[in-house]
């Protein structure tokens, strides 16, 4: 019998809300008023921790201990009418800024990650949509949540 899908499996609607605080540069900040609220083209989320073998000379299984957690978001957004008072894109010149986005895939709940924006470009291709993407690494230091998500 061929596979045959009874649900879809597919990416969309998924909102996208951004804030950024100021330069990272070693005093606590404070996001701005201004947000963002765009369409994502993907969102992508890693996390993972480090360890440290504990065990004792005498054991014969390791034993390993949580350090340290971190992650990063890659994400691609669909470049629109969302732009920085300017006119440029979201991202344009903020590495090295606190980044709070908050993420609601479709029906989904909202999960809210901050960070630092660590890389940015534009991506410009014939018969395409422009877009913008950016990496941000969690686990800022020196600033905390700019609104709770819902």
């Amino acid at each position: 019998m061929p596979f045959t899908k009874s649900f879809g499996l597919v990416g969309e609607n998924c909102v996208v809300t951004i804030a950024f605080g100021g330069f990272q540069d070693g005093s606590p900040s404070a996001f701005t008023a201004n947000t963002y609220t765009c369409l994502a083209k993907s969102v992508r989320t890693s996390t993972s921790v480090d360890t440290a073998d504990v065990s004792a000379l005498c054991d014969t299984t390791k034993k390993m201990q949580v350090t340290k957690a971190s992650g990063s978001i890659d994400i691609e957004l669909l470049v629109d009418g969302t732009q920085q008072a300017d006119g440029s894109p979201i991202f344009f010149n903020k590495e090295g800024y606190y980044c709070q986005i908050v993420i609601t895939p479709g029906a989904l709940s909202a999960k809210t990650f901050v960070g630092i924006v660590t890389a940015t470009g534009i991506g410009i291709a014939s018969g395409e949509a422009v877009t913008e993407t950016a990496t941000i690494m969690l686990g800022a230091n020196g600033v905390t949540t700019a609104w709770a998500s819902a």
